[in-house]
């Protein structure tokens, strides 16, 4: 478990934006200065092409992807030095390695605080429409957790839009409730 927490610790006090990342040389390297790169172009995460040196592999990678990488890194470490990761549930929970393969955050995933959630509108099955949802909910879940990397959670009852006096709907995926 040490050997895991110190892997995901190493990863998550990485700056990533000042490195170089060269498997070719086997370790990460500073960020050389722009005219000293022989046509790499660094961005946020910069993955040298060990076969094509003027190739950052990395290149399509977002400053937010970086960042929600380290901070993954940095919830593996601590998770890898508590308790739960060591001892086995008693109450059926996963633990261990498995509690690291879990989708989303380790503790506490009802809390939707600092999470990006994005509220889908959706009736339910069999509801006015007609439609065949659950094929439907289903893709859409699918393309937010495992293609796109977030969480989703179901927030009120189902298919009911919110009141006259709410806001809009989209007003709740940033944090000072404005879009």
């Amino acid at each position: 478990a040490s050997l895991l927490a110190e892997f995901f610790s190493y990863f998550g006090t990485l700056d990533l934006g000042g490195l170089l990342l060269s498997p070719l040389e086997g370790r990460a390297l500073p960020l050389p200065p722009p005219g000293t790169l022989g046509g790499l172009r660094p961005g946020p995460l910069t993955l040298q092409d060990p076969f094509e040196l003027s190739h950052n592999v990395a290149a399509n990678v977002t400053a937010r992807t970086v960042s929600r990488f380290v901070r993954c890194c940095r919830d593996a470490a601590r998770l890898c030095r508590g308790p739960e990761f060591l001892q086995k549930s008693r109450r059926g929970r996963p633990w261990g390695v498995m509690r690291l393969l879990q989708p989303g955050p380790a503790a506490n995933s009802g809390n939707s605080r600092g999470k990006f959630l994005i509220p889908v509108p959706l009736r339910c099955p069999g509801g006015a429409g007609g439609v065949p949802q659950r094929e439907v909910c289903a893709a859409l879940g699918f393309v937010l957790r495992e293609v796109l990397g977030c969480g989703c959670e179901p927030q009120g009852p189902c298919g009911e839009p919110g009141d006259a006096g709410e806001p809009h709907p989209g007003a709740r995926c940033h944090p000072d409730g404005v879009t």
